[in-house]
């Protein structure tokens, strides 16, 4: 190493080169960081908006199904569809249901009949007409049980909101409260229905009788069950 001394001047320009050199190296890094952070972001509302165009494709599908402006963006809102959706299930009776149900009603209100077969009288939430439908009455362990094998008929909401109904079957007529059950409670109920009555009501049931009581829990939201409570 050369012991000569470098000018002033000349080591200002080395310092000031190293110092510039310095910078460019920092602006350099800082482009190479402005550029990952520009592409990231990109990327991040590149996602952002499939997403939303997802979400908005599906909304829009649901919507001719639900008819129902839910942003299934969640599980949890997923999981409050589906129970929406199940609570408004609802199999509506052909022309030929119908006439069977009226002519089948006429004759159990005369007394007619199998033993579980009535004639149940609820009152309508708007009208305060009575309205009459036939129905199966399932009898287990020593309580009597209301189920609904078409889902959220009319004759389910009047009779939430009136409290009681009746069981009528020729002269005889009995008045009930009833206590909705919980969908915990439902399997072995709806075993019990589709197993027994299976002749008249297996095509409301996407299950065949005899099916193990487990296959019966997806499928509790769809049908409502009454337990009837005899009032004295």
């Amino acid at each position: 190493m050369s012991n000569e001394k470098v000018p002033p001047h000349i080591r200002a320009l080395k310092i000031g080169a190293q110092a510039v050199g310095a910078l460019a190296v920092g602006a350099l890094a800082i482009g190479a960081l402005s550029i990952g952070a520009l592409a990231i972001g990109r990327l991040v509302i590149g996602r952002s908006r499939i997403r939303r165009l997802e979400i908005d494709e599906l909304v829009v599908a649901r919507l001719h199904v639900t008819d129902s402006l839910t942003v299934p963006s969640t599980p949890a809102i997923e999981n409050d569809l589906a129970k929406k959706q199940e609570s408004e299930h609802f199999n509506p009776p052909t022309t030929l249901d119908r006439a069977f149900n009226k002519l089948f009603g006429l004759l159990v209100g005369l007394g007619l009949g199998l033993p579980h077969n009535y004639l149940l009288q609820v009152r309508g939430r708007k009208s305060g007409r009575v309205y009459s439908t036939p129905v199966d009455v399932l009898s287990r362990d020593g309580k009597r049980y209301l189920v609904a094998p078409r889902g959220y008929t009319q004759w389910v909401r009047n009779a939430v909101a009136s409290g009681t109904v009746s069981l009528k079957k020729g002269r005889r007529s009995e008045q009930f409260g009833i206590r909705i059950l919980s969908d915990d409670e439902k399997p072995e109920i709806l075993k019990s229905y589709l197993d027994r009555y299976k002749l008249t009501v297996q095509r409301y049931f996407p299950v065949p009788a005899g099916s193990p009581t487990e296959a019966f829990r997806l499928l509790t939201g769809r049908y409502p069950i009454f337990e009837l409570i005899p009032q004295r």
